[in-house]
């Protein structure tokens, strides 16, 4: 990772140890529940899985590297030629939907988050991963599904669990798990701050009321029990074989 003295957090920030959120400087009230939500389901998994060698593809501003940096040895960044979240951290610059050029076998930990959707041939960089992975390494994938288009025009697919698991095994991986987070309460609130986007004070206010009502026992219900048919996101944790090396 380049420049890795001047990283600061961006998308996400650490309230203690363990424990991230939306970054309040960077985040706006028309997405932080989201970012709140995405921070602690990538900060688990990470925190099981993440270690050794690290690519981070579609790497950004790095938001994730104070959720990985104490598990891992070294960090390889990859990200879009000329990507409008900025380059000063990267190390290679590649087109995410072709085959990537990182050394086969080499990497102990591959992640992926809030990247999958903006591919339109999305089983190229699953194989590329196959193959970069050395025996027994790890892909973290994180993907929204129940969530407005963005970052238009390159928002190509949402996924179902159903398609996540096809593709890992498709490209010779085993799936660990596929964990969805958040349920219909979360999902409600969200379309709801995002319509009311041009009227930031409403948009605050519903954000402040979805975090207190997230406390209460019966809206935790209505959560965990709708996670599964009407999710926010996805975190996909899959692994690559032991003897993968050979294929």
């Amino acid at each position: 990772m380049r420049n890795v003295e001047a990283w600061q957090e961006t998308k996400f920030e650490r309230v203690s140890p363990g424990r991230w959120r939306a970054g309040r400087r960077n985040v706006p009230f028309t997405s932080r529940l989201v970012v709140d939500l995405a921070a602690e389901a990538y900060s688990q998994a990470i925190a099981v899985h993440a270690v050794g060698r690290l690519a981070d593809l579609g790497c950004g501003r790095v938001p994730l590297f104070g959720m990985y940096r104490e598990h891992v040895t070294e960090v390889v960044c990859v990200d879009w030629p000329g990507s409008l979240q900025g380059s000063e951290y990267v190390d290679h610059f590649h087109d995410l939907n072709v085959p990537l050029e990182l050394e086969p076998g080499t990497f102990d930990t591959i992640i992926a988050t809030d990247v999958v959707e903006h591919l339109h041939t999305p089983k190229v960089l699953f194989s590329s991963v196959q193959r970069a992975l050395r025996s027994g390494g790890k892909l973290i994938v994180g993907v929204p599904f129940l969530y407005w288009i963005h970052e238009e025009p390159r928002d190509f697919h949402r996924y179902t669990r159903f398609a996540l698991g096809k593709m890992t095994e498709d490209a010779g991986l085993d799936v660990i798990s596929i964990t969805a987070y958040a349920g219909a309460p979360e999902v409600m609130s969200d379309i709801a701050v995002k319509a009311l986007g041009s009227r930031p004070r409403l948009a605050r206010l519903i954000y402040v009321l979805t975090r207190a009502m997230l406390k209460l026992s019966l809206v935790k219900k209505l959560s965990e029990a709708t996670k599964t048919s009407m999710p926010l996101g996805y975190v996909l944790v899959a692994q690559k074989p032991t003897g993968g090396d050979k294929n």
